[in-house]
Parts: C-alpha cells; sequence; structure tokens
C-alpha cells in the first residue's frame, strides 16, 4: 500500500502514525536519565525537517534510537511505551533514509513504524479514520518533488490536525501527561548539562 506513495509520503505517512502514540512515551515505571533524553531526542526528530546535507548524520543518530528502543525492558516501560518508541525511531529512521536517498531502508522503517503505531491503536479500539485520511491526501498529492522534500507532519503543517478536529479521549489524556514530563525532563537534562 505504502509503495504508491512517493518517498517524502511515505516519511510523513510514518511520522505521522507515530505522532499519535508518541504520548505513551512518558507512561513508565521509572524514567532514567538516559530515557528521557531518549523521549526528548524523538521529540525533537520526530518534526525535524531533514536537509539533504543533514541525512548522513540524521541515519546515525536514526540507528541508535532504534537500538535503543528496541533493547527497552517491558519491566521499566509499559508493552505500549516500548510499540511507540519504536514507532517514533522507526518514523525517524524512515524519513533519514528516505532523505539519504535509501528508498528501501527507509521503506521497511516506515511500514514497521506503522505496524507498531497499529497495535496501539487496536489495544486501544481506535478507528482509523485520521490515518485513512492522511493516506488519501499523500496518494492524491504524488508528486515529482526531489527526495530531499518533506511534508510538515505537524498540526500546523499541510496535512493539517494530527486527528482532523476529533482526537480520541485516551489521547488527548496521556498527552497532557506527556506535555508535563517533557518540560520537566528538559528542565532536569538542562540542569545536569550546567
Amino acid at each position: 500500500m505504502l509503495r504508491t506513495l512517493s518517498p517524502p509520503s511515505i516519511a510523513a505517512y510514518a511520522t505521522r502514525c507515530a505522532l499519535r502514540v508518541q504520548p505513551f512515551l512518558c507512561l513508565c515505571n521509572q524514567a532514567s536519565y538516559q530515557y528521557k533524553r531518549f523521549v526528548l531526542e524523538i521529540d525533537d526528530s520526530l518534526n525535524l525537517n531533514i536537509s539533504f546535507n543533514e541525512a548522513e548524520d540524521a541515519s546515525l543518530n536514526a540507528d541508535e534510537l532504534l537500538s535503543y528502543a528496541t533493547e527497552l525492558s517491558e519491566k521499566d516501560v509499559t508493552s505500549k511505551t516500548k510499540a511507540s518508541a519504536i514507532s517514533a525511531a522507526h518514523a525517524f529512521k524512515a524519513t533519514a533514509y528516505i532523505a539519504n536517498d535509501f528508498l528501501d531502508e527507509g521503506y521497511d522503517s516506515a511500514i514497521r513504524a506503522a505496524d507498531n503505531s497499529m497495535t496501539i491503536f487496536h489495544e486501544m479500539n481506535w478507528l482509523f479514520t485520521p490515518v485513512l485520511r492522511d493516506y488519501d491526501f499523500l496518494k492524491d498529492s504524488r508528486h515529482g518533488d526531489p527526495i530531499d522534500f518533506f511534508f510538515d507532519c505537524s498540526d500546523a503543517g499541510l496535512l493539517g490536525e494530527l486527528w482532523y478536529g476529533n482526537p480520541p479521549d485516551w489521547y488527548l489524556e496521556v498527552k497532557g501527561i506527556y506535555d508535563k514530563n517533557i518540560t520537566l525532563w528538559k528542565k532536569e537534562i538542562l540542569k545536569n548539562k550546567m
């Protein structure tokens, strides 16, 4: 299904899937300093528009983040948190690899990002309407733009609101926790750098 999209659209689809489950990153029993740094880096990476000049460094960073995400222990994080971490890391890897013109690897990571997100969607009994709307929009916008053109996947971007005006209750609940923890963790990381 995703192969019908342009490479930048594939990266956008994966990123939007990951953004919908991203708040689950903050639902963990114990958040180590290393885990907090991982979440903050993923938070920044998912909204990063990678230029061709940055693609190689981004690919290396994406590989490191994915390695960390796959090694998370479910004693420390919930299964949804781990799936969200893997989804986010694969979405970033998809974008970085596609920007680097490694299309097969980027496509594979996009599939894994979407699959891990879908696992959470199923568990939360959530309908896939926004995901399908993203796909339809991206399919209709298939274009011959250069490989280093990427969509802004945020609510303010071309694709519009992540939930098309109808976020599920579970998202709103965990998003509140996520936003609070991101603010606290940024302060903690900055404090430790000084």
